[in-house]
């Protein structure tokens, strides 16, 4: 059995969410938003946060909070389908790429869809507009690099899919739920990710709602 800690909006929630569906594997979520975070949280070990898995079984119990930890042992764990490539030098630029978009997007994360969230899922206060502005200015500085990626390499990290891809469209598939991504700016960028959005594993995710808000109406459309 596996149990999953996370947030439904949250990109590491979501590029978890997306490498397990893409191993076959099932698993239990259960909600645990940063700003009221599940009480089992705090139980798994010092300093736990979400993402948090805890896979149990005949062989005993192993606990992976973060997005790293749990991707490498999922991969580990799992190993077909591969989610990184064989080659030595490739899966180097796969991890390195994978790493780039996490740490490139943490601004974006912390000032855009947090301001969103505020604005239409907690209803606590009016959205700084500085901090929009702020996010949306280094999300479109995002977008450009990574339309460039797939432009030359089909996918981000070479041709074949990657913790890199997936870790990049679970953070526009988050930021896109408010309709915040421009893809109109970014062709090839967009035809990367209707690729992605059409694969089985990505189906739970353009099925999710928030309460108090729904997506915009393009979100869960293939042919956007």
């Amino acid at each position: 059995m596996k149990r999953l800690y996370q947030w439904p909006l949250d990109p590491a929630g979501r590029l978890v969410r997306l490498v397990l569906a893409e191993k076959g594997e099932g698993f239990e979520r259960v909600d645990s938003p940063a700003w009221a975070p599940h009480p089992d949280v705090a139980a798994l070990g010092y300093g736990a946060v979400t993402p948090a898995l805890v896979s149990s079984d005949a062989t005993g119990r192993v606990v992976a909070c973060g997005t790293r930890a749990i991707c490498e042992h999922l991969e580990e764990a799992y190993p077909l389908p591969a989610l990184l490539p064989a080659d030595p030098n490739e899966r180097a630029e796969a991890r390195r790429l994978w790493a780039w978009v996490e740490a490139g997007c943490e601004e974006i994360t912390d000032t855009l869809l947090t301001e969103r969230v505020v604005q239409w899922v907690r209803r606590e206060r009016q959205p700084d507009s500085e901090k929009l502005r702020r996010g949306a200015h280094a999300l479109r500085g995002r977008l450009t690099f990574l339309n460039g990626l797939v432009e030359i390499n089909g996918y981000l990290a070479g041709r074949t899919l990657s913790l890199a891809d997936l870790a990049a469209a679970a953070h526009l598939s988050a930021y896109d739920y408010f309709g915040d991504v421009e893809w109109n700016a970014v062709p090839d960028l967009k035809t990367w990710y209707a690729r992605i959005k059409s694969r089985p594993a990505f189906r739970p995710l353009l099925a999710d709602r928030i309460d108090g808000t729904r997506p915009v109406p393009h979100y869960a459309d293939l042919d956007f």
